[in-house]
């Protein structure tokens, strides 16, 4: 019997959305950012727009040794209530109203970025200075004063920065302005797109620019560009050939690239990688696989950290958590992702065998919702995908509807009982518990499994040991006579075969643990 939607949701125990804050952050200007590589340390002045209602508060954070120096707030409008590590405002009246904080200090180096955040002070090399950073987890204020929830992202974002001439910033967005004077240069870029706060970067280095360009069938143009060391270029332009499949790959399926008026572009880092919107962070060593390392565990290799952080210009800096309790959404869409590169690149078995390989990461000691940034949320998160996927009619369909939810929440922050009601209303095929099952419990479906003989044909039974109400479990069931297909949950069930069938469940059509009888 199918129950209505709204019973549905009513039985998901999923926690309360975020908060939403009437303070909203419109625009950030990083009027002159300037480095001292000797030093390491900054100098810094910070616009900030904010929309307000009169009584709201609030707050921005700037981590410790770094310090304001000064604010300057407008005439009227806001007030200033306390200072320190966090400095909070209140609104006297409504409307729109614009401040500068001036700030300096050595702030947080990153000890193992991009885990552990900050700034990235390097040497390339040739010798040159470079500067990058990191911060998704511990957050924005290590190296600029920010707000610390996860739903604020700006609409717009312009950055100057001033520092040497031999060098070159790349910063997120489309570049307006590049001027040198003698021993200085200063650049600005522009990011016309809401950003996240951790997002919002800085690269300063030896960089040279490979551009390109991707033509889409209805004749419009995606502008690339790439920013790899010197010492780099003859690499990048080999390795980055993947680049143009790959955004066509993920316009087909998740549609057009969310920035297309600031263009792609990709630029190299002393770290692994990191999803700095339009200005993907990548430092895989110009290889295939994770560091040279076969990542995909079966033997298919691609550029991992090219795919993977590409993949959240979508899942991630388009559709975005709203808070960190739902950030298992974008590494868990992100790395479903892979999947679905491999499909277009080497076809649907591989596809399959990939995903299936995603296995050997999952820990399952903890649910993956409320969590920041576990493995689980990777792996496992994808996983999850693959076995929701099993309720949809074929795999385009599926497909089709990972498209549709990624254009319906183009440039917004979404929490996890939206993402579950989007899924719940529009295929009522998908039990109400089945996000629960995988997201708030640390184990997966726990399938008891048995086979007995009576008379000449085999009896097999199936139960979820674990199930969670309203739950039940895409499965396939490999027999000599051919595949056999039902969904399980804790009402055992049972299937007759004939003799000799050898009834074997099918791990890679869905996710669970099996235990034996």
């Amino acid at each position: 019997m199918r129950i209505s939607v709204q019973l549905r949701l009513l039985v998901l125990l999923l926690m309360a959305p975020a908060l939403a804050f009437s303070a909203d952050l419109r625009v950030l200007n990083f009027v002159q950012f300037e480095p001292n590589f000797d030093q390491r340390s900054i100098s810094a002045i910070l616009a900030q727009t904010w929309q307000v209602q009169t009584g709201d508060t609030f707050s921005l954070f700037l981590k410790a040794p770094l310090k304001v120096k000064e604010i300057q707030l407008p005439a009227e409008g806001l007030r200033l209530l306390s200072q320190g590590e966090k400095h909070t405002f209140t609104a006297t009246q409504s409307g729109r109203f614009s401040f500068t904080v001036f700030y300096e200090g050595k702030p947080q180096q990153a000890l193992n970025p991009p885990w552990d955040g900050g700034t990235i002070w390097r040497t390339d090399s040739n010798g040159k200075p470079w500067l990058t950073v990191a911060c998704q987890d511990v957050g924005a204020h290590v190296w600029w004063p920010a707000p610390a929830a996860y739903s604020q992202e700006a609409d717009t974002t312009r950055f100057t920065a001033a520092y040497p001439s031999e060098l070159f910033f790349k910063g997120n967005g489309q570049l307006i302005a590049d001027h040198v004077a003698g021993k200085l240069r200063q650049t600005t870029w522009l990011c016309t797109y809401p950003i996240n706060l951790y997002n919002i970067t800085v690269n300063i280095g030896d960089y040279v620019k490979q551009e390109a360009s991707m033509k889409r069938p209805d004749g419009s143009i995606l502008n690339i560009a790439y920013y790899p060391l010197r010492a780099n270029a003859k690499a990048a332009a080999r390795q980055f050939k993947q680049t143009i499949p790959m955004l066509r790959c993920f316009e087909q399926h998740f549609g057009e690239y969310p920035c297309s008026r600031d263009g792609f572009s990709v630029v190299e880092t002393p770290y692994p990688g990191m999803e700095h919107q339009g200005a993907i962070a990548y430092g895989n060593g110009y290889k295939d696989g994770y560091g040279g390392e076969d990542y995909s565990g079966v033997g298919i290799w691609f550029d991992f950290i090219l795919i993977h952080e590409t993949a959240h210009e979508w899942w991630g800096n388009s559709v975005t958590a709203a808070a960190p309790q739902d950030f298992w959404m974008q590494e868990a869409f992100c790395t479903y992702a892979e999947m679905v590169y491999v499909k277009c690149r080497f076809g649907a078995k591989s596809a399959e065998k990939y995903i299936s390989a995603k296995r050997r990461f999952v820990q399952n000691k903890s649910p993956m919702y409320g969590l920041a940034h576990d493995i689980d949320c990777y792996a496992k998160g994808a996983l999850m995908l693959h076995t929701l996927s099993r309720f949809y009619t074929n795999q385009e369909a599926w497909l089709k509807e990972l498209g549709a939810f990624a254009r319906a929440k183009k440039h917004t922050t979404i929490n996890t009982e939206a993402l579950v009601d989007w899924f719940l209303k529009r295929n009522p095929q998908i039990p109400a518990g089945f996000f629960n099952q995988y997201l708030k419990r640390p184990s997966p479906p726990l399938l008891s499994w048995s086979v007995t003989t009576e008379g000449r044909s085999m009896a097999v039974d199936y139960v979820v040991l674990n199930a969670e109400e309203d739950f039940l479990l895409p499965l396939k069931i490999n027999t000599a006579g051919g595949p056999k297909f039902l969904k399980v949950g804790a009402k055992p069930q049972r299937v007759l075969l004939p003799e000799g069938s050898n009834p074997q469940p099918d791990q890679d059509y869905s996710y669970w643990i099996s235990t034996l009888k």
